[in-house]
């Protein structure tokens, strides 16, 4: 135990020596903006309470959805990685005679190829769920054009989700 502990403090120290070495010309100046639009998709659920919970609200898989995107970005002047997080509402299974809303917090980041990743909480009138969501965004000028896939897991149910819109910058 002493010997970890050891090993851990001599780590601690080692990796804290460039952070005492920096200076005030390191300073990393930020960036903020807001961006949304337009969400559309598809979604498609499994597992077995996912299967019981479509059958006993008469639903089947797959499920259109339809909605808006919010999203926050922080991000260093110079370039580099976009910390984003992101507000997604959503309606589902208009094409079967109802209305299936949901709504997802996802905190992730985005790399300057266009690549992106984040989790968060997901929740409907059914319950609540984790939110694993990946994908890549197209920057066609002051419009970003995302092509992404979402893993929405709950004790035993599954849900699949290919979603992709426009979102247009906000001054």
């Amino acid at each position: 135990m002493t010997r970890t502990l050891g090993t851990v403090l001599v780590a601690l120290a080692l990796g804290a020596a460039p952070l005492v070495a920096q200076n005030d010309d390191d300073t990393v100046v930020l960036q903020q903006r807001s961006m949304s639009g337009p969400r559309m998709g598809v979604t498609f659920v499994s597992g077995a309470h996912g299967r019981d919970v479509m059958r006993d609200r008469n639903l089947s898989s797959p499920m259109s959805q339809f909605g808006w995107h919010f999203e926050q970005i922080t991000r260093p002047r110079g370039g580099g990685p976009m910390f984003v997080v992101q507000e997604v509402l959503l309606l589902g299974a208009v094409e079967q005679g109802t209305v299936v809303p949901a709504g997802t917090l996802l905190l992730g980041i985005r790399f300057p190829n266009g690549f992106e990743f984040g989790m968060g909480p997901n929740a409907t009138p059914i319950g609540t769920a984790l939110a694993v969501g990946a994908g890549w965004r197209l920057q066609y000028g002051g419009v970003a054009v995302p092509f992404n896939v979402a893993l929405v897991t709950s004790p035993g149910a599954l849900r699949i989700s290919f979603l992709t819109g426009y979102a247009l910058r906000h001054r």
